[in-house]
């Protein structure tokens, strides 16, 4: 770089930066900058940073640039911006040659978005010098136009020319031809390059392409390389010539780019090397395969001739070997071990056979092994391809060989295994035997648990029982089988191991299913409990909705009264499930932690899922309370405070009120008028009178409610109003401010005007300036001038007068802001026309700028000079000769110094500031003006200058004044610190005396007093040390530094003076203090005696136990005399009572009060004897036994127990009821034990106490004295720690009498505790005998019940012809009463021994009396479950009588139908009254028949059919069919024929497989062929004709079925037509629904639909649905009118709000249909509606619009009605699953669509559906209909009820979960509650009743049970899932194929 030396790089520089964008896109943006310099000289040497410079990206926020020319250097020059990441110390713009390098040359630090024009620091770690280098940022327009060496100094001419001389328009032209021949090559290169890319891209490259591609690659590198050398040769021309540093920096430039084109050539050309090379050796390799191929091929043909020719040879000898081995292995499977009839002879002749047979077949596979192996080894040698296949062949055959062999192996031994055959089977049946049996009982007990619902507890028990002996026999088996080891073959076994393992195993799974069964029973009882808890919470909570149904009617303001009658409901409802939560929550809890210690964790997992789900029911209802409850709260509030509200709304008003009228006062000023202004401030003083006239109303009634509320709930809710009335305040404040300045306003509006009139003057006069200047050619009279520059002046004038006037009011407070803004505009544009009209007179102008500018200069020059004159004035007082004046006068005098300098310094700034600033300006003049300008302003500098020196010199005097000063104020500082030590020391003085007469009182005094001197006298001596030490600092080197050193020895001496002085005082004060401390612990020491010695008096009674015993006895005694007024018969016998009477006495009591209490023991009665012998003469008078009673009476006329008292507080006296006349205790007896030791636990506390409080003292008191370690303190101290040692000891004694008290209290509660155990095992023994012997009684007269029920059944279980018996009924009807007496009688004996239940004490008789009442209950248990085992086969046999009664009326009935040619609907119909057959006329019918049945058998036939013996019973259509009608199931295809004789027929059509035909006639049996054919009827068309039921050769074609059914699996219509009309459905069927098959299916075909998905309004069910047909429109737009609830409000059953009644809450969204209205209530002022809701069709009136404003529904227009009952489906297909059925009027809204929609071809059926006997057609899929079978299995427990309807339904009992029921009746619905219901019989017990399918939320409790189900779940589980897998693979091939 020239001249210029490269400084290092700072230390720490952040790392390098990727330049990320391209010069070419850096140079097309618009920014550049221009770095030139205004330096006459370079003696740096800056030349390589000069120039022009482009934007080339951004780092750290701010622009990169780039230097655009580099004069023939190779170094690149970058500006760019460094933030303060790495330190403040590299933060700026800086000149480098890379962003973020590490050789930097200029450094500026600024922080702009821009780099600054000045500033520069060259080099980075210099100093700034002014002008060397200039930075300007310009547009790129502006740099193009602009020559690079341009400058707007005339400084630097020297170092950049402005005109290019001859010679360097050569080189500039050489640059340019350069650039354009570089240009076009590298063009070319970019062609050549692109057209090598596409040939080397290519699939299949070829050598001509590639030859021709190198030889364009090589022209162009020679070409390249010639540009490159002619280059060189130019840039070393220019440089002999002396090209300037732009030229050659230009070709310089260029040479990079030549090299580049040089590279990316050479690069391709490598790469096309590559190729061509390649494409050679592929065809080098092709070209050698070739040849191989043919040479292999002619040795292949060779080859495969040989194998061809020795392969059948080794075939044939492998097949010989084969037959041999075959021959042998059926021999010896003709002999078999089983073969009971052949002789031994025989057997033993066979296996000679054998063995010679076998002995030969192995010579054979000798033989073919050994031809096989050759041949495998000599065609190895064989081509690869005939190789292959010979391999393959022969080891083909040789695989053959080996499984001869395999299967010869065992024969060979034939012999010897028949033998042990024969012996080990003989074992195994022996072992098989044993382990069958154990199978047999663990196979019972398996079936038993194999059920996947929940076993009875009774079925557990009886299971269990059966896996004892199962285990036994088990244990045998496995001993026999190891006795048999040897005896038995290794399969066989494996075989009996197995199956004792698989026995050991299932064995051990029934037990772990007992396990899990008893645990879920335990599990469901516990959840049952909590199920029962969460319902009764949320009951309550559903109460709380009554409660607040007041608050729903839309009145949003109650009458007070009413409002908090409400509020008192609400609140005890929300009390209520308060209670209800919290018992179910603790219940809860209770359950969760029990389960963890006694469940598995399967049941705990599943008690936790439940809990899970209770307890977010409860959490739901808690939520739910809490909302209640706060809004109970606020409708609280809102009652108590509706008076405070009403007032606070009425001030809201009249604040809105006065908002209103002063919003015409905050309109913008140019759209109103002042008229308009001064009527609206006229209105707002009315308006404002009110409003304050209502705020204070409001206020007083704020006021007074504050005072009465007392609730934080309604203080709350107060100051929620009060808030509304502060904000209503403010607004009114608002208001008032903006009324305030309406006058304001007024004159601003009328400033505004004359605004608008001065400046539209001074448009004019600028446009008269305008007007009058000439052309920029026309020459200018001097007149002209005159005028010109008068009419300028003029407009100027104005100009700046209207810019005065509105910066003047703009600058102020004004309103009129926006109007005077644009005002501006107007003046601005007028001064920017005043600016070019000055351009012309811009000489004239500049020179009287440069005289303003000197005249600025020199009168801040001025005031420089006149802040000097003030300074030497403020230096006065230090000139007079006085050196040390005085303190504050030399202090003042120094502030008036440095003010001046600072006034004198800031007037330099100033007056710098300002030349600075203007030189620039004046720089930028004409040279005429200019350089006058300079040389007085260069005048004033010097001046200033000079003043600068003479401030400078002014500084230094008055820091020399200071510091004289401050030595002064060093002296004073020592004298008053040495004064405070002597006031120490002299009130110190008292205390140095020996003498202690000194009373405490005057020593304390003395302390406190000695104390705050010595800290004052310490404050002050270490500030002294400070400032001297600061002081010192500052004459450092000065003679007065020796000074200073001496007052700070001087002030060190004055501190140890101090400290002496306290140190001696401390002493006297140590003395003092240890005298009290030690008076003060001596008495605490005496009080801690004191208070042991009471507490060990206390404790001395408490340890001895057995008094309190007799006196707690006593106490007893007397409680069972006073009830039994045992009292009045001692006053008669009048006498003493000796010990031998008192006995008697208490034992009469024993027995007439029959409880524990009235039991005492013989040592108990003498012990109490001597306690109340109280003279010890060895009897009791009457007034020692009265004694116990201690004035206790009993009122006879009340029935109250008094007593006479006296209250331990106050001793007062009185009588006091004990316990009430309906048995209420008020008054319980204290113990005398418990009375003694509470008083013992208070007197101890309190002694705790105070030995506490002496510990603490000595404690603390130690704790201060710890830092000493001399005088009297240390000896206070050692005496404190001896008194706290005594006192330790006492607290210790304390604790060990606590000790000894509760272990006697321990004892006492043993002995109290086995005394009353005692008492009760007395008591116990004597209930024993009686129980047992009233038991006894009762059972055996059950039994004898019994036995009578046996007899009186006994014909119907003990006749072999059932038939026979003629009165089953009436014998089955007498068991049954009989039973049920029975059951009663048991119930009551089970009654009365729960009644005489033992007590929970396991111990003596209560022992005896629990297994005696166990015994009883297991005897009952017996009894009754003989008797119901003996009921159970009775009704069994009764059933029996029926169904054969059954099959006699069948085949009665089918006859009468084919005698008078009809079919069994049409006898059905016959019968049927309104649908369905009636009993009486079923039992004409059948007695018609001639059944010759009993009257009994036939009312049983009937109770068969009809499952019911009701006489108003009924049979439905779908029964009578199900018993009478006959199908039959196509197995194979078959002809339908017209005729019953085959050869005589003609077949009308062929019968497909699965196809159903029902029995219109026979079967008829034809002998001739010897087949049996019916007439029957094809469902799929109708079609009547005879068909064969089998071949004549036993081929089945048909196969008799069920009638057919179908089962719903979605909801679907029902529809009239086979073809869709468009007329809507018959109805919607519902999934689970059952139809009855009556004819198809058949294919159908259907048009486009428009289909929506979209959401039912009342359930929120989402599905899709068609909204239009061809034929039809089901739902449609803006039918009805709806509203949307946006609060929740009441329903009720008028319009009138006052009158009606509310029928319950809408919550917020919820939406209703319009019905009539909207009507307004006039007395309310409510707006109400008659609505329906779409969420339960409740009709009823809403309030829409609350008296108060608020929206309760607001009118919705985006709903659809649907006009006809559809279905909502869940899918987009028309036939897809159905969500639910659409009712006609529901309101829907649609989420997507509507869309078109083009069915598929669809199977379509006829059905009558089994619930109401509609007949129509309806679509078939598999997911729309499916099989259904009259069984179905409980999926979830449910109920089983006597009728259909649900709510008035009795139960009969509850159907757990995995029973099967068998249909008898239905599915039907129950029209009330939405169910489909079936009657059915439960297999479990044969109990009737009706039972729901589905839920009305969807859950399932019945699923179909199908024959494959049952038969799955008998079979084992491998079986089960093998076959479960199967039949899906089968269904997903059947749906394939569909």
């Amino acid at each position: 770089m020239h001249r210029y030396q490269q400084p290092q790089a700072p230390s720490r520089r952040p790392g390098r930066l990727p330049v990320a964008v391209k010069r070419e896109a850096a140079e097309a943006k618009s920014t550049r900058l221009r770095v030139f310099t205004e330096a006459e000289k370079d003696e740096i040497g800056i030349a390589t940073l000069l120039g022009e410079y482009t934007e080339l990206g951004m780092n750290h926020g701010r622009p990169t640039f780039q230097k655009v020319e580099n004069a023939g250097s190779e170094v690149n020059v970058f500006v760019y911006y460094w933030d303060t990441r790495d330190g403040p110390e590299f933060s700026g713009w800086w000149f480098g040659d890379k962003v973020g390098g590490t050789q930097v040359w200029s450094r500026a630090m600024d922080s702009g978005k821009a780099p600054p024009r000045k500033g520069w620091r060259v080099p980075w770690d210099g100093d700034e010098q002014q002008g060397l280098l200039l930075v300007e940022v310009m547009d790129t327009t502006a740099a193009m136009a602009q020559p690079v060496s341009a400058s707007n100094g005339p400084r630097h001419a020297s170092l950049l020319k402005q005109e290019p001389d001859p010679d360097q328009r050569v080189m500039a032209e050489r640059v340019k031809l350069a650039m354009e021949r570089i240009v076009a090559a590298e063009a070319e290169v970019e062609q050549a390059i692109t057209s090598t890319k596409e040939t080397l891209s290519g699939e299949e490259l070829d050598e001509s392409s590639l030859l021709e591609t190198d030889s364009i690659l090589r022209t162009q590198l020679d070409n390249v390389q010639s540009e490159q050398k002619h280059l060189a040769k130019e840039l070393a021309e220019g440089r002999a010539a002396g090209g300037t540093q732009t030229s050659l920096g230009d070709l310089a430039r260029l040479a990079p780019r030549v090299r580049q084109l040089a590279v990316s050539v050479g690069s391709q050309l490598t790469h096309v090397q590559a190729a061509l090379t390649k494409v050679r050796q592929q065809a080098m390799l092709a070209k050698q395969k070739a040849s191989a191929a043919e040479v292999a091929a002619e040795r292949e043909q060779k080859d495969a001739a040989s194998l061809q020719a020795i392969l059948p040879e080794a075939m044939d000898i492998v097949t010989a070997a084969e037959d041999a081995v075959e021959t042998v292995a059926i021999l010896a499977a003709a002999v078999s071990v089983d073969e009971t009839d052949t002789s031994e002879t025989h057997k033993a002749k066979a296996i000679q056979d054998i063995e010679k047979c076998a002995s030969k077949a192995q010579g054979d596979l000798l033989e073919a092994k050994k031809l096989v192996n050759g041949h495998m080894a000599a065609c190895k040698k064989y081509a690869p391809e005939a190789q292959k296949v010979a391999i393959q062949e022969f080891a083909a055959l040789e695989k053959r060989l080996n499984e001869a062999a395999k299967r010869l192996t065992p024969l060979k031994r034939f012999r010897q295994e028949h033998e042990q055959k024969a012996a080990a089977r003989k074992a195994l049946m022996e072992i098989s035997q044993k382990l069958s049996s154990a199978e047999l009982e663990i196979e019972k007990a398996h079936i038993m648990t194999s059920t996947d619902s929940q076993m009875e507890q009774d079925d557990i028990t009886s299971t269990a029982q059966l896996l004892g002996p199962a285990e036994e026999d088990l244990k045998n088996a496995k001993l026999l089988i190891a006795k048999r080891l040897n005896a038995t073959s290794k399969d066989d076994l494996e075989e009996l191991h197995q199956r004792v393992a698989d026995a050991s195993a299932k064995l051990t799974t029934i037990r772990q299913v007992l396990a899990r069964q008893e645990e879920a029973l335990a599990v469901e009882r516990a959840l049952s409990e909590v199920h029962e808890k969460i319902e009764q919470a949320e009951e309550a909570y559903l109460a709380t909705s009554e409660a607040e149904m007041p608050f729903l009617k839309g009145l949003e303001v109650l009458p007070i009264q009413e409002g908090m009658q409400a509020v008192a409901q609400c609140e005890a409802a929300c009390e209520r499930c308060e209670g209800a939560l919290d018992v179910a929550r603790k219940f809860l809890n209770k359950v969760e932690t029990e389960s963890k210690t006694k469940w598995s964790k399967e049941g705990q997992k599943h008690l936790a899922a439940e809990l899970k789900k209770c307890r977010d029911r409860g959490e739901e209802t808690h939520q739910k309370l809490r909302i209640f409850k706060k809004e109970t709260r606020q409708r609280k509030a809102k009652a108590m405070l509706q008076e405070v509200s009403e007032k606070v709304a009425e001030a809201e008003n009249q604040s809105q009120a006065l908002a209103e009228v002063v919003k015409v006062l905050s309109a913008e000023l140019d759209k109103v008028t002042v008229e308009a202004l001064k009527l609206a401030i006229d209105q707002s003083i009315a308006a404002e009178k009110e409003a304050v006239r209502t705020y204070n109303a409001a206020r007083e009634v704020m006021s007074a409610k504050q005072k009465e509320v007392k609730d934080p709930p309604l203080l709350m809710e107060l100051t929620k109003l009060q808030k509304k009335l502060a904000s209503a305040h403010q607004e009114m404040v608002k208001s008032r401010q903006i009324a305030k300045g309406g006058e304001q306003l007024i004159k601003d509006k009328k400033v505004v005007l004359e605004e608008e009139r001065k400046v539209g003057l001074m448009e004019t006069l600028v446009e008269k300036a305008e007007k009058m200047m000439p052309a920029e050619d026309q020459d200018v009279k001097k007149e002209e001038l005159i005028q010109i520059d008068s009419a300028i002046k003029s407009a100027n004038a104005a100009v700046h007068a209207s810019q005065r006037s509105l910066d003047k009011h703009l600058a102020g407070d004004t309103s009129a802001k926006a109007c005077l803004s644009k005002l501006v505009s107007r003046v601005k544009e007028a001064a920017t026309k005043m600016e070019k009209i000055k351009k012309t007179t811009k000489t004239q102008r500049e020179k009287a700028s440069a005289e303003v500018i000197v005249k600025a200069a020199e009168q801040h020059v001025e005031a420089v000079e006149a802040a000097l004159q003030k300074v030497a004035e403020a230096e006065l007082p230090f000139l007079k000769g006085i050196e040390v004046i005085p303190l504050s006068e030399a202090s003042s005098a120094i502030a008036e110094c440095e003010q001046a300098a600072k006034q004198v310094q800031e007037a330099l700034e100033r007056a710098k500031s300002l030349i600075a600033t203007k030189t620039i300006e004046a720089k930028k003049f004409a040279e005429v003006a200019s350089k006058p300008c300079l040389e007085r302003l260069a005048l004033q500098v010097e001046r200033i200058n000079a003043a600068a020196a003479k401030l400078s010199q002014f500084r230094k005097d008055t820091e020399s004044h200071k510091r004289t000063s401050q030595m002064h104020e060093a002296a004073e500082m020592l004298k008053k610190a040495e004064e405070e030590v002597e006031k120490t020391i002299e009130a110190g003085a008292p205390l140095d005396t020996e003498d202690l007469s000194i009373t405490p009182e005057a020593a304390t005094e003395v302390c406190a007093k000695l104390g705050h001197l010595e800290k004052a006298a310490n404050k002050t001596v270490t500030e002294a040390l400070v400032f001297l030490a600061e002081r010192r600092k500052d004459v450092k080197g000065t003679p007065k530094e020796v000074e200073l050193e001496k007052m700070q020895a001087q002030l060190i001496k004055i501190k140890a003076k101090l400290q002496t002085a306290k140190k001696n005082a401390s002493q006297q004060e140590q003395r003092f203090v240890a005298r009290k401390l030690a008076a003060e612990a001596a008495q605490r020491g005496e009080e801690v005696e004191e208070e042991l010695k009471k507490v060990q008096a206390a404790a001395e009674p408490l340890q001895q136990s057995s008094g309190f015993l007799v006196q707690s006895n006593v106490q007893r005694l007397a409680a069972v005399v006073q009830e039994l007024k045992a009292k009045d018969e001692l006053k008669q016998a009048g006498k003493d009572m000796t010990l031998g009477a008192f006995r008697a006495f208490v034992a009469r009591l024993a027995e007439e009060h029959n409880s524990e209490d009235s039991v005492f023991s013989e040592a108990e009665v003498e012990a109490m004897f001597h306690h109340l012998d109280a003279d010890n003469s060895g009897d009791l008078s009457e007034s020692e036994f009265q004694g116990i009673f201690a004035e206790q009476f009993f009122d006879e006329h009340q029935k109250l127990t008094r007593l006479h008292c006296r209250l331990a507080d106050d001793m007062k006296e009185g009588w006091v009821t004990m316990k009430g006349n309906q048995g209420k205790v008020f008054l319980d007896r204290l113990s005398p034990h418990n009375t003694s030791l509470k008083a013992f636990e208070r007197m101890r506390q309190a002694s705790c106490k105070v030995v506490g409080k002496a510990l603490g003292y000595l404690n603390s008191t130690r704790k201060t004295l710890a830092d000493c370690d001399r005088g009297p303190l240390v000896e206070a101290r050692t005496k404190m720690d001896e008194l706290r040692a005594k006192v330790v000891a006492s607290q210790q004694k304390l604790d060990e009498i606590k000790k000894k008290v509760e272990e006697a209290a321990k004892e006492y509660s043993k002995r109290e505790a086995a005394e009353r155990q005692a008492r009760s095992n007395a008591r116990t023994r004597r209930l024993l005998d009686s129980i047992s012997k009233e038991i006894d009684e009762k059972c055996e007269n059950l039994r004898q019940e019994a036995k009578r029920i046996r007899e009186v059944i006994d014909p119907l279980n003990s006749t072999a012809d059932l038939e026979a018996v003629a009165t089953p009924s009436s014998i089955l009807r007498d068991g049954e009463q009989m039973s049920a007496k029975l059951a009663d009688e048991m119930a009551a004996v089970r009654k009365f021994i729960e009644e005489h239940e033992a007590p929970k004490s396991a111990e003596g008789c209560a022992t005896q009396i629990k297994q005696l009442l166990a015994s009883a209950v297991s005897k009952l248990d017996a009894l009754g479950k003989l008797n119901a085992q003996h009921m159970k086969v009775a009704r069994s046999s009764a059933l029996k009588v029926g169904q054969a009664a059954l099959r006699k009326a069948q085949q009665a009935m089918r006859t009468e139908a084919l005698r008078r040619e009809l079919g069994v609907e049409a006898l059905f119909d016959e019968m049927a009254g309104e649908g369905e057959v009636a009993r009486s006329a079923m039992q004409r019918r059948l007695e018609s028949l001639e059944l010759s049945l009993s009257s009994e058998q036939v009312a049983l036939l009937l109770d068969t059919i009809m499952e019911s013996s009701s006489e108003d019973a009924v049979i439905s259509r779908w029964r009578f069919l199900r018993n009478f009608q006959q199908f039959y199931e196509c197995q194979k295809n078959i002809a339908l024929t017209t005729d019953f004789v085959i050869s005589n027929c003609k077949p009308k059509r062929s019968l497909n497989a699965s196809e159903v035909v029902e029995v219109l006639e026979g079967p008829q049996r034809d002998e001739k062929l010897g087949i049996e054919r019916i007439r029957g009827r094809a469902m799929r068309d109708n079609l009547e004709g005879w068909v064969s039921i089998s071949g004549n050769q036993g081929t089945a074609f048909l196969k008799e079925r069920p009638k057919p059914f179908v089962v719903c699996l979605i909801d679907l219509p029902l529809e009239k037509d086979f073809l869709s009309s468009g007329e809507p459905p018959i109805r919607l069927l519902k999934a689970d629904e059952v139809l009855e098959h009556l004819e198809g299916p058949r294919s159908d075909t259907s048009e486009a639909l428009m289909r929506a998905r979209c959401k039912a309004l009342s359930d929120d069910a989402t599905g899709w649905i068609t909204l239009t047909s061809q034929q039809q429109v089901t739902a449609e737009k803006g039918h009805q009118k709806f509203f949307s609830c946006k609060n929740g409000v009441a329903i009720t059953d008028g319009p009138n709000i006052k009158a009606c009644k509310v029928f319950r809450k809408l919550e917020a969204g919820e939406v209703i249909r319009l019905l009539e209205g909207p009507e307004v209530d006039k007395d309310s002022g409510v707006t109400r509606i008659k609505a329906a809701c779409l969420k339960d069709g409740l009709e009823g009136w809403v309030t829409t619009l609350g008296n108060a404003g608020t929206l309760y529904a607001e009118e919705q227009t985006q709903y659809y009605t649907v006009l006809c009952e559809a279905p909502l489906q869940k899918a987009k297909h028309s036939t897809s699953e159905t969500v639910r059925a659409l009712r006609r009027d529901e309101a829907i809204e649609v989420l997507e669509g509507p869309v078109e929609f083009t069915p598929e071809i669809t199977e379509r059926l006829k059905a009558r559906a089994v619930n109401d006997g509609a007949m129509g057609w309806v679509t078939a899929t598999t997911k729309r209909l499916k099989r259904w079978y009259p069984t179905y299995m409980c999926k979830q427990s449910t109920v089983l009820q006597d009728t259909l309807a649900t709510k008035s339904a009795n139960l009969v009992r509850r159907v757990e979960e995995g029973e099967v029921l068998e249909v008898l009746d239905g599915p039907k619905e129950d029209a009330e509650a939405g169910l489909l219901r079936v009657r059915a019989k439960a297999r479990k017990d044969q109990a009737i009743g009706w039972i729901t399918l589905r839920g009305n939320q969807g859950t399932l409790f019945l699923a179909q049970w199908t024959a494959r189900d049952e038969q799955l779940a008998k079979q084992p589980k491998e079986q089960k899932e093998k076959e479960q897998k199967e039949e899906k693979e089968e269904k997903k091939v059947a749906t394939s194929k569909v």
